[in-house]
């Protein structure tokens, strides 16, 4: 590719996203929200932390261990365009990702009653 070609991508880029209100133009209106907070520690043994604020009060954050496998916890808040606050705290360790938060959907109880359990004998098969 030549070199006028090139400045004529470049150009049609810039003009692009300066139509748009600025790079990245989706639902944020152009406008530059700063990060307040980002604190990140990793050690050798496996720990690790993590700590993000943005000045429009979304929070995310993390930490970390070896236990057995590795375990992480951690969560999230921010308000909803509804004007919902919406707060998820999570556990990922050995029982798989576990997410918690009342505007989570929580499946109904089962209309029966489980009778029949199942498991790995010496034969292999259903006790």
């Amino acid at each position: 590719m030549n070199v006028v070609a090139c400045l004529v991508m470049l150009t049609s880029a810039v003009a692009m996203a300066a139509a748009q209100g600025g790079y990245g133009g989706g639902g944020g209106g152009g406008r530059f929200i700063p990060i307040v907070k980002d604190d990140r520690t990793q050690n050798a043994y496996g720990e690790n932390t993590f700590e993000f604020e943005a000045a429009n009060g979304i929070v995310r954050y993390e930490s970390g261990k070896e236990a057995n496998g590795h375990v992480q916890e951690g969560g999230w808040r921010y308000q909803a365009p509804e004007g919902i606050p919406v707060e998820i705290s999570f556990v990922a360790d050995q029982g798989g990702y576990q997410p918690q938060g009342e505007l989570l959907p929580v499946a109904p109880p089962l209309p029966y009653q489980r009778t029949q359990s199942f498991g790995g004998g010496a034969g292999g098969g259903y006790a």
